[in-house]
């Protein structure tokens, strides 16, 4: 699986991070001027995806038990492959917001790999492949800058089109045929039935009142809060990385070779954390460390104006982004019993932090220090760290309660062995149940 399920959806969330964030290359390639967007127009065609994202997440979510992710990956990669293309022909506004509402919405039924991945992997083996899978994002951020260069450089004007027009329809195309490709050779769900503490595979078909006993879980509102800084996160540098390094001084060709450099960061600090966390089988101290990390990056952003930490702020930002993104997710598929309950509280996640992601697009508007989005974001991040803190306190309390109870039940009937048919009515709140901290 490591070399049939991994590799694929690494290069489906590559593309699809490539289509996502090519808006903002496209703006300092003359995209905005091109189209005359005023900022705040511009600001809302970035939004547009979160829009659609959120308002489909949980459906897809729920919908890849239904529907299968063989069809659901490739049909959704095919269908934003197709709309990032038609972005390359579009003359107004209303295009532009309309497209990328759709964006969001196949990318939507794109990201339940993370979600798949609890499918076929032990709970501490989720992080480590989750995290070659996100690497594609970091990668496609570095790819992003160099293939925003190339094109600028070398095809402005080629056959009547615009610079920012060829990069659309090199980023798109490619994604039709990854569908294609996705669509015929996923693997869909798994046909076994191991122990919960090794997978988390019981009671695996949907339940919907597993949704609201996602609701009524601590849980899901603690990680829904962290999740929800880093999305914030991730959209504010995904978004307008090129634009804060064009601010730093450094002219429209060179800023995109510099945006690779802190996504060169990020992509080394993602692989080897989350190796370390499932090495050490512990997510939440390690994604404080994380989170930490890029706090002090904010905190540099606001504090200086010399080129050289600001380039380093940007860098300690998104190391700390990226592995804390899949330490999240990781926390929330490992620690969540029954399908519709971890799919639920994953949504409950991501509806948080595309809401947020929204935000993140409308806050960056005063150059070239941005301090309102520098600090919006530092705010959140350090409620982030308490939601951290009161997540793991939490478990550890109920892990601790549970301990107890099967020595109580060991000492007074010798055994330690609960009824098996109770799991799945129970899922993570049954006795044998431990929580990973």
């Amino acid at each position: 699986m490591d070399f049939a399920i991994v590799p694929l959806l690494t290069l489906t969330f590559f593309i699809a991070y490539l289509d996502r964030n090519n808006l903002g290359n496209a703006r300092v390639m003359g995209m905005q001027a091109d189209l005359h967007l005023t900022d705040g127009q511009f600001f809302n065609c970035l939004m547009m995806f979160f829009v659609g994202y959120m308002v489909f997440i949980l459906p897809a979510n729920i919908g890849m038990r239904i529907i299968g992710p063989p069809q659901q990956l490739g049909f959704a990669v095919i269908f934003f492959g197709v709309c990032g293309t038609c972005l390359s022909t579009v003359h107004n506004y209303s295009s532009v917001l309309g497209l990328r509402l759709l964006i969001g919405l196949g990318e939507a039924f794109v990201q339940v790999g993370l979600l798949y991945f609890s499918f076929w992997y032990k709970r501490d083996e989720v992080a480590t492949r989750a995290a070659f899978y996100y690497t594609s994002s970091t990668i496609s951020g570095c790819f992003s800058g160099l293939i925003a260069y190339g094109v600028e450089k070398n095809l402005e004007g080629v056959r009547g089109f615009h610079a920012w027009q060829w990069l659309y329809i090199i980023e798109g195309i490619p994604a039709i045929g990854l569908g294609i490709i996705v669509l015929s050779v996923t693997d869909g769900i798994p046909n076994i039935a191991d122990s919960f503490t090794e997978r988390s595979l019981y009671h695996e078909k949907i339940n919907w009142s597993e949704i609201l006993v996602a609701f009524r879980d601590p849980k899901s509102y603690f990680t829904a809060v962290i999740y929800g800084a880093l999305c914030l996160g991730i959209a504010s540098i995904t978004s307008f990385l090129p634009t804060f390094i064009l601010q730093f001084g450094f002219d429209p060709l060179h800023t995109q070779l510099f945006t690779m450099i802190p996504y060169a960061f990020a992509t080394v600090t993602l692989l080897s954390v989350c190796f370390l966390s499932d090495r050490l089988n512990s997510k939440g101290p390690v994604l404080f460390l994380a989170m930490s990390t890029s706090a002090v990056g904010f905190i540099i952003l606001i504090t200086t104006t010399n080129k050289v930490a600001l380039i380093a702020g940007t860098c300690f930002v998104a190391s700390g982004l990226y592995p804390s993104i899949i330490l999240t997710v990781s926390w929330i598929t490992i620690n969540h019993g029954g399908y519709t309950k971890r799919s639920t509280a994953f949504a409950m996640a991501q509806i948080t932090g595309q809401g947020l992601s929204i935000m993140g697009t409308q806050i960056y508007r005063h150059p070239p220090r941005y301090l309102a989005g520098h600090g919006t974001l530092l705010g959140f991040f350090v409620l982030a760290l308490c939601s951290i803190t009161c997540n793991y306190l939490w478990m550890r309390r109920e892990n601790h309660k549970r301990d107890a109870r099967g020595a109580l039940t060991q000492q007074d009937h010798g055994t330690t062995e609960f009824d098996e048919t109770k799991q799945e009515e129970l899922y993570d709140f049954h006795p044998d149940f431990r929580y990973i901290l």
